[in-house]
């Protein structure tokens, strides 16, 4: 089964989108981000020094309800983490992020959002690039699946997870540091460690990291790294919009 599939501005009306695909989940997402813009009615809400987050999550064709609320609350803070909200034009204004779930398995009520938090986590950085939105780090993320032998599944499909004793989404920056570990189920902290050690793996490969925090790619036996699949959509996005400068030159 081939990695995600990401693209870079694929809405004209928005400032910035993006859409994700992950074939192992069956995840497919598409994002739109609108910044810096007024947010009307809701000046009693923005923040006089930076900009004020706001993300909804579309469930397809059906109503929003809990889980969204829940899982737009765990998106709002880790990429308030990431976003540079005092940047000039950004305090008192607003960064809009829309994430619509447009195919694949949905989240039924009572269901939890973990399995497709990661999707919606790449969705929004890459939709917040697309907008040129200031950003101190990209992140990339990853959901892994634990059995009742211990057995840990990257991307575990609909049915692993109605099995599993535990669920773990862990986010890293681009710098390595972990930004988000979000859990549910029943498990131990050498359980965590194990998990943590193979979310890393994942998302940034057998890495080093410098003095600075940089981290040197590298490819792992599972693939592509996660965050180098960030990279090289940006990269590929940018290569086409100035191809035509590249070849005059």
């Amino acid at each position: 089964m081939g990695g995600p599939i990401a693209v870079l501005h694929p809405l004209d009306r928005a400032d910035g989108s993006a859409s994700y695909k992950c074939p192992s989940t069956g995840s497919n997402i598409l994002g739109s981000v609108n910044a810096p813009i007024e947010l009307p009615g809701r000046r009693d809400a923005l923040k006089p020094e930076e900009a004020t987050i706001e993300v909804f999550v579309k469930p397809g064709t059906a109503p929003g309800g809990v889980g969204e609320r829940y899982v737009e609350g765990i998106l709002r803070t880790a990429l308030g983490r990431v976003i540079l909200g005092r940047e000039k034009g950004y305090p008192r204004r607003g960064v809009v992020i829309t994430l619509a779930i447009v195919g694949g398995e949905s989240v039924g009520r009572g269901g939890s959002y973990l399995p497709l938090l990661p999707a919606l986590l790449h969705t929004a950085t890459l939709a917040l690039l697309s907008a040129s939105v200031p950003l101190s780090v990209t992140l990339s993320a990853t959901v892994l699946a634990v059995n009742s032998a211990g057995e840990i599944t990257r991307e575990p499909s609909a049915k692993e997870v109605t099995t599993a004793t535990s669920l773990h989404v862990l986010a890293f920056t681009s710098k390595g540091h972990l930004l988000l570990n979000e859990s549910e189920g029943t498990f131990t902290f050498d359980t965590w460690d194990d998990v943590y050690e193979r979310a890393l793996a994942i998302c940034h490969g057998s890495s080093t990291f410098g003095s600075d925090g940089d981290v040197a790619m590298a490819e792992t036996t599972e693939g592509q790294p996660l965050d180098g699949i960030v990279r090289d959509t940006v990269e590929d996005h940018i290569h086409r919009d100035y191809a035509w400068k590249i070849d005059a030159a």
